[in-house]
């Protein structure tokens, strides 16, 4: 019995299973660790995870910048993609010497009634593009009528309820609209009045919801869609009139009902020589202060006159882009102070403006140079010019004191070059870092995207040579 237990134990041993309790002689050679031992093991280990967590944090920090460069670069072609398709509908793009024309009827120069976000008191919005372009009311929409707020398909709305036959034709209009095809209205094409500013935000208050960067706004004004009859009458034609006395609409049986008619009563502004009255009768109307342009001559462009004065609530400035660069001009670092000469203008640091000034007969040769501008193969007939003339101008062209945004245009050729400039650093945190420390130099140039884009209008107005 014993040698068999003997063989289980000397096998249990020789396996590590089973170890005998050791003598107190031998417990006192056991190995171990001193205190000292232990704590440079604990001070190696605290560097260990030190080195890692900075390696972390390092690489985390080097992320987000990149992802907020990546995110100012990519909503800066959003933005300039979006104003170069824009420009694609445009029928006449005022040059330098053009907004001067109709400056203080646009809206950042407006005392009655101003808007909040660009009016004379704060003063900080620059005009970079105004033009006027083509739109359209396209018959598959839906829109509220002006005179009594309904909502109607606008290739319906020409369609009378009265006699039963006009209200079938307006029964099978909605119909075939709702089914996915097309309304039987015509097109109807109409002009619109853009703008777009760089605003300087730096002054904002800090819950003011934006950057306190700059910002891009885009404001419009529409004309109406003038209301016609598409039903067939019992004698044959017929059309919607206004009594110029009364004002009284005339609608025939089988046309759109009178209450969903609607006119506009004299201009309050345009008195001379006589008060200035629009003979038109309108489903939806002209945005006010719409006033359709004399397209026959620049000059009737460059005298251009609103209707009556805004209404902001209707016609908001709409932010395009946020985080433009609110570096104030300095045309000694930055350059385009000079009067452009054709070549790059000199500068000593960074951003460097690439489109000189105007000269005094608002010509700009950087802009005829199609490399860097517009250019132009008739200098004499179609000039070009920089938006805003003067950068160092505050009082004047550039009211908002910066450069992140500006122009080159040929107003006759309808055609625009834009350059656009961005500030990621301003992203990094909310609110944005204090200005003084998000200024471009050599080391952080990166943080400061550009993109630029030439534009051709679609359509022009002959004013070309």
């Amino acid at each position: 019995m014993k040698k068999p237990l003997h063989k289980i134990v000397t096998f249990l041993k020789r396996k590590g299973i089973l170890r005998l309790p050791k003598s107190r002689h031998s417990q006192g050679f056991a190995s171990g660790f001193t205190l000292i031992e232990l704590l440079v093991s604990a001070l190696i280990a605290s560097v260990l995870v030190s080195i890692m967590l900075a390696f972390l944090v390092g690489v985390l920090e080097s992320d987000r910048k990149e992802t907020v460069k990546t995110n100012a670069q990519e909503e800066l072609q959003a933005a300039i993609s979006y104003i170069s398709d824009d420009l694609q509908e445009a029928i006449y793009i005022y040059g330098a010497a053009g907004i001067v024309g109709i400056n203080d009827k646009l809206p950042h120069t407006q005392i009655t009634n101003p808007s909040s976000e660009c009016n004379p008191t704060t003063n900080t919005c620059t005009p970079i593009l105004v033009f006027w372009k083509r739109s359209a009311f396209n018959p598959d929409a839906t829109a509220r009528y002006s005179a009594n707020a309904t909502s109607e398909i606008i290739g319906c709305m020409p369609y009378g309820d009265t006699p039963a036959s006009s209200l079938a034709q307006l029964t099978a209009c909605r119909a075939n609209s709702q089914a996915n095809n097309r309304a039987f209205g015509r097109d109807s094409y109409t002009y619109s009045l853009v703008a777009y500013y760089l605003k300087n935000d730096t002054a904002n208050p800090v819950n003011s919801g934006w950057s306190n960067t700059a910002r891009i706004l885009r404001w419009e004004i529409k004309d109406g869609y003038v209301a016609y009859c598409a039903s067939p009458v019992p004698n044959g034609s017929a059309s919607i009139t206004k009594n110029p006395a009364t004002n009284a609409i005339t609608s025939p049986a089988g046309c759109p009902a009178v209450a969903n008619l609607s006119f506009r009563a004299n201009s309050p502004l345009i008195l001379l020589p006589i008060p200035l009255a629009d003979p038109n009768v309108y489903f939806v109307l002209p945005s006010t202060g719409f006033n359709r342009p004399d397209f026959k001559t620049d000059g009737g462009l460059l005298s251009w006159q609103k209707f009556d004065n805004y209404d902001f609530s209707a016609n908001p400035f709409v932010t395009l882009v946020d985080f433009m660069d609110d570096t104030d001009f300095n045309g000694t670092v930055q350059g385009g102070n000079a009067v452009a000469t054709g070549t790059i203008p000199a500068a000593t640091g960074v951003p460097r403006i690439t489109i000189g000034r105007n000269d005094a007969s608002n010509r700009n040769l950087d802009c005829d140079d199609p490399s860097v501008g517009v250019g132009t193969t008739d200098p004499v007939n179609n000039i070009t010019q920089r938006v805003p003339a003067d950068f160092a101008n505050s009082d004047g062209s550039n009211p908002s004191r910066l450069s992140s945004f500006y122009a080159c245009i040929s107003p006759n050729t309808v055609t625009a070059r834009i350059f656009m400039r961005g500030n990621a650093i301003a992203r990094l945190t909310s609110p944005a870092i204090d200005r003084a420390r998000r200024t471009p130099n050599v080391n952080n140039i990166t943080f400061f995207p550009t993109a630029d884009v030439r534009s051709f209008g679609r359509s022009q107005i002959g004013l070309g040579k």
